[in-house]
């Protein structure tokens, strides 16, 4: 693999480049991204003043710099006056910890960057769900990051009973990560469970167990920072899942309920309790 320094690649014109900044120590900025804080004219960051106060907080000064505001609520003006700025120099693309891209604005602005043939590039850094997984003792291939998951309990419910196999990750805050672990119990009781909490930091924190024994394990979680929720799914299986369906009839027909069973083959068969059961009750009625 060749090797080189920044120098080398000469000037850069008409181009968008996105900064992984730390998630929460600063030791781990890399120096091409300091090079380019310290170098660069026009930024656009998700929230200004966290912006700024990295900037002191690394002893560079904001004068001289232009420093745009991009975020979730940014409308299609806010992006037309950063892509103009684009097409005629250099932006630099800032979240206000770790990837622009994961789980913060500038996704948008990326497609309207291609659309517009204005180049892309990426000033790599710390990645929260990487580091998160590579902490978590779980399976790293295959893995999925979904983001944040929904407020509702309902939903979120619905999306782990329709998760596929492998290493699922998600995003959750403080306030809600205990209900979010009932709802995970509830659904995937089995599944091996990591909570990883205030990544990279004084406080940094990993919890390991299966969502079975969430009661238990719950009385030793500090109820702060961001979460990283991973846990592994294993691959439905599906041998002898006739043979267990045709049983599960035979028991049906001699009184035992059909939602009990639901939840046993949901177990044994590692597949969503409610898709089990529509499938019993559905050919019972038949």
């Amino acid at each position: 693999m060749k090797l080189y320094h920044e120098a080398e690649l000469g000037e850069r014109v008409g181009k968008i480049i996105l900064l992984n900044t730390p998630i929460g120590n600063l030791s781990d900025l890399t120096p091409r991204v300091r090079e380019a804080l310290e170098k660069g004219e026009v930024f656009a960051a998700e929230d200004t003043r966290s912006f700024k106060d990295l900037l002191n907080h690394l002893g560079i000064s904001v004068s001289g710099k232009r420093i745009l505001s991009l975020h979730d609520q940014s409308e299609a003006r806010d992006l037309d006056k950063i892509i103009e700025l684009a097409m005629n120099g250099v932006v630099y693309v800032a979240s206000e910890a770790g990837s622009p891209i994961i789980s913060d604005p500038a996704y948008p602005l990326v497609c309207a960057a291609y659309e517009k043939g204005i180049e892309v590039e990426s000033f790599s850094g710390v990645s929260s769900p990487v580091m998160a997984l590579e902490l978590s003792g779980l399976p790293p291939l295959p893995f999925q990051f979904h983001g944040f998951l929904p407020r509702e309990s309902g939903k979120r419910r619905k999306i782990f009973e329709n998760l596929g196999g492998g290493t699922h990750i998600f995003f959750e805050a403080p306030t809600r990560i205990e209900d979010t672990m009932e709802d995970l119990l509830m659904v995937l009781p089995e599944v091996r469970v990591a909570l990883v909490r205030e990544l990279s930091k004084k406080f940094q924190e990993v919890l390991r167990f299966r969502a079975i024994d969430w009661e238990e394990k719950k009385n030793n979680l500090t109820v702060k920072g961001e979460f990283v929720l991973l846990f592994h799914k294993g691959e439905a299986k599906t041998s002898g899942t006739k043979e267990l369906t045709s049983l599960a009839q035979e028991i049906i027909l001699k009184g035992a309920s059909p939602k009990l069973l639901a939840k046993l083959l949901s177990v044994i068969l590692d597949r969503p309790t409610k898709e089990i059961y529509s499938e019993l009750t559905r050919q019972n009625k038949d």
